[in-house]
């Protein structure tokens, strides 16, 4: 196990991210983007209760950032970042599969968001270096 499995997923900035309910999906999404112009080492694909729980292992932060998520957290208290992660790994336990592709210029994003919804994905999200922008539920 390397050392960012045993502490989690890092943290995915900007990347777009999306759940895909059947195999189906995940293979139109896969084969749009890997023929649309992106580079197989720019997406990312997570399926299963493994996958769920490296993701449950952390913040996806650093430093004092994921000091105080998980502080707010032990307190009860949830911020969309942590409400996300939350749905992503329960999609995952679910046996739905996430997607993620690193798209860093708004064109990007855009043709990545395009592809997700042409093959039915959903929980859409762009995350950004310092907020995360939903681009459909």
């Amino acid at each position: 196990m390397t050392e960012s499995e045993a502490r989690g997923v890092q943290y995915p900035t900007h990347h777009v991210v999306a759940i895909f309910d059947t195999s189906d999906q995940t293979s139109c999404a896969l084969d749009a983007l890997l023929g649309g112009g992106f580079l197989e080492s720019e997406v990312a694909v997570a399926r299963g209760t493994e996958d769920a729980d490296r993701l449950a292992a952390g913040t996806g932060r650093q430093g004092l950032r994921d000091w105080f998520i998980r502080l707010t957290g032990t307190v009860g208290l949830k911020n969309t970042e942590t409400e996300m992660k939350e749905r992503y790994e329960r999609a995952l336990r679910e046996d739905h599969t996430v997607i993620a592709v690193l798209a860093p210029t708004e064109e990007r994003r855009d043709r990545a968001a395009d592809t997700f919804r042409k093959c039915g994905g959903h929980f859409i999200n762009f995350f950004g270096p310092l907020n995360v922008e939903r681009i459909a539920g």
